[in-house]
């Protein structure tokens, strides 16, 4: 089995995209059908660096967590483009906190499988279970 280098590790590498159908956002209308048409936004892995910079933006100055921000904090750092370019900003959280939940929920899922995190609770869950091993 090769061993992996120092080199290999400094190799930059493309992060995964998957897909999420967010048609319920999207207003765009076949003109030939009359029907609305799929609208998707893709989601992208995290590197280690915007994964700690994404868990910094869950807590305040005083490091104290902030309910609600879970959700847009990791559509902003995950929302993309087919290409992999992040399409939203810090600023645009205000803008993400009006979309319907079972919407924001559809593509958080999507970049927690895709990043393999866990919400809080099932943190302790799982903590839970290692203890109880």
């Amino acid at each position: 089995m090769p061993l992996l280098t120092r080199e290999a590790i400094q190799q930059k590498r493309t992060l995964e995209t998957i897909e999420v159908d967010v048609s319920e956002l999207g207003n765009i209308i076949n003109p030939e059908t009359g029907e609305r048409e799929r609208t998707t936004v893709f989601v992208r892995e995290m590197s280690v660096r915007e994964k700690g910079l994404f868990e910094a933006t869950l807590t305040d100055k005083k490091g104290k967590y902030k309910p609600g921000a879970l959700r847009v904090q990791l559509i902003i750092a995950t929302a993309c483009d087919a290409d992999g370019n992040l399409i939203f900003r810090p600023t645009d959280a205000e803008y993400i906190e009006q979309q319907p939940l079972k919407v924001i929920e559809r593509i958080c899922t999507a970049a927690r499988k895709l990043n393999e995190m866990l919400l809080p609770h099932e943190q302790d869950e799982d903590e839970e279970e290692l203890v109880k091993n």
